[in-house]
């Protein structure tokens, strides 16, 4: 399939959520799945699937987009932050302090605990999904306990 579709074109298929986030990165840097599997090696079908079929874009494609590209995973799963990890307040906006982790709440413990044993039987899209809700989410879940 060398179909050389621009990315343009995809921005007007009314996609959602991290699709539609994909398809701005794409045209941000006018490339096409093309060049993403010559930079990267994740097949053209791969990320066709994603665009035409709605598919969850896997972890492996992040994981190259963000390293070759440069482009931010968080962004492209949740939206927060800027499309690129170079972008001048890119580490303002999202930032992981150790300090949120470590909590004496055996509430939290057990919480953070549940979650390590997902993590040890999770396959790499789950792992993406859930390091992603647990970096946005962590500083919240300990606001809720301490109010409670």
């Amino acid at each position: 399939m060398n179909e050389n579709i621009t990315p343009k074109k995809w921005i007007g298929k009314k996609k959602e959520g991290e699709i539609y986030r994909f398809q701005l990165f794409l045209s941000e840097k006018n490339i096409n799945p093309d060049q993403i599997q010559r930079d990267t090696g994740v097949t053209v079908r791969t990320i066709t699937n994603s665009i035409y079929e709605g598919k969850p874009l896997g972890a492996k494609l992040l994981r190259e987009v963000h390293a070759k590209y440069g482009v931010s995973i968080d962004w492209l799963v949740s939206g927060k932050g800027q499309m690129f990890v170079d972008s001048p307040d890119y580490h303002l906006k999202i930032s992981e302090p150790s300090s949120e982790y470590v909590a004496d709440d055996p509430r939290f413990n057990r919480v953070i605990g549940l979650v390590q044993e997902f993590m040890m039987n999770a396959d790499d899209d789950e792992k993406t999904w859930l390091e992603t809700q647990m970096k946005f989410n962590i500083a919240q879940f300990k606001q809720f306990l301490s109010n409670k």
